[in-house]
């Protein structure tokens, strides 16, 4: 799910921990977040779901992403998410994830229900902005941030206008729920200010720019000046210090509500997550088909040692220890 940072599977002989080669054997070295060691698609899911060589292979705690190191020759293998522009322009491979143990991971605009109320038109604004941010639009700007280092604003407002986004109408879909309207009047902001959180990386910026830049042309005063991680961001969205922000449904669920398995489809995962976060006074709105799971990714030239699938490379970690 996403996060500011991402994993990655190192084989330097120096950063060998205990638990795995206990001979001395310079097997691959797991490096990853401390999320990353309990949660239920982190290493128990890996090694539940796809070898047990996954629990017992060593791992160290790292803070930066993997794809550099990865296409230096550095890492063996890397937690990416499956958005990451660095994944193409770096020749990356993703390993299939065989088994589906990686939960869908789109996003939806998450405003707090007083808000919602007050302004209900802020749902039907961005419904059909977000109905076109597909995993292959968001990769695409994610790319002119991290790549070709444009600025987030900049790429917000291009994509904006290149896809007539700036001046869509608001979406004519349900009234929504007395906790959560989402009916398109009244629509006009008529200078009323808002707070919009978001995760400190390119995406989550991104995202947060271009609700800012549409509000706005409805009469709103966006502030996008919050940038947290989790959880912090999504206790400052429960606590009232932001209005609203784009969550990711994996996220979501498994992180703060405690769903185990969440649904296998984008559809389902963001309902299931709406209809639970009701009750707290959140609301989900405006889904976006964008799809930022998960994903371990090696060089694609290295394909014929560790494997093209998750299974492949558990066996390789199995036989590697």
């Amino acid at each position: 799910m996403r996060g500011p940072l991402a994993l990655a599977v190192l084989t330097a002989v120096s950063l060998l921990l205990p638990g795995c080669g206990g001979g001395g054997s310079a097997g691959p070295v797991v490096c990853i977040m401390s999320e990353f060691r309990t949660r239920a698609d982190g290493v128990p899911g890996l090694a539940k779901t796809y070898n047990s060589a996954y629990g017992t292979a060593s791992y160290k705690d790292i803070g930066s992403t993997a794809e550099a190191g990865i296409a230096s020759g550095q890492c063996a293998a890397g937690e990416v998410f499956t958005t990451d522009s660095a994944i193409a322009a770096r020749d990356l491979h993703v390993l299939r994830d065989d088994k589906g143990l990686f939960p869908p991971d789109n996003v939806g605009l998450v405003v707090r229900s007083a808000v919602l109320q007050q302004h209900p038109g802020i749902a039907a604004i961005l419904a059909p902005v977000a109905a076109r941010i597909t995993t292959d639009e968001i990769t695409r700007m994610n790319r002119a941030v991290e790549v070709d280092k444009r600025a987030v604003a900049d790429v917000a407002r291009q994509w904006l206008t290149n896809n007539a986004l700036l001046d869509a109408a608001p979406s004519a879909g349900g009234a929504g729920t007395a906790r959560c309207p989402a009916g398109a009047a009244p629509v006009e902001g008529g200078g009323a200010q808002l707070k919009i959180g978001s995760k400190a990386f390119a995406e989550e910026e991104l995202l947060a720019a271009i609700a800012k830049l549409v509000l706005e042309r409805h009469g709103y005063q966006v502030d996008d000046s919050v940038h947290a991680a989790d959880p912090a961001i999504d206790r400052a969205l429960r606590d009232g210090t932001i209005d609203m922000l784009w969550q990711y449904t994996g996220t979501e669920l498994q992180e703060f509500l405690g769903v185990k398995h969440p649904p296998a489809d984008l559809g389902s995962a963001f309902e299931e997550a709406r209809s639970r976060d009701e009750a707290s006074g959140l609301c989900w709105t405006a889904p976006a088909p964008m799809n930022d799971t998960n994903g371990l990714a090696i060089r694609s030239a290295d394909r014929s040692r560790y494997g093209d699938t998750l299974s492949a490379f558990g066996e390789y970690l199995a036989s590697n220890h």
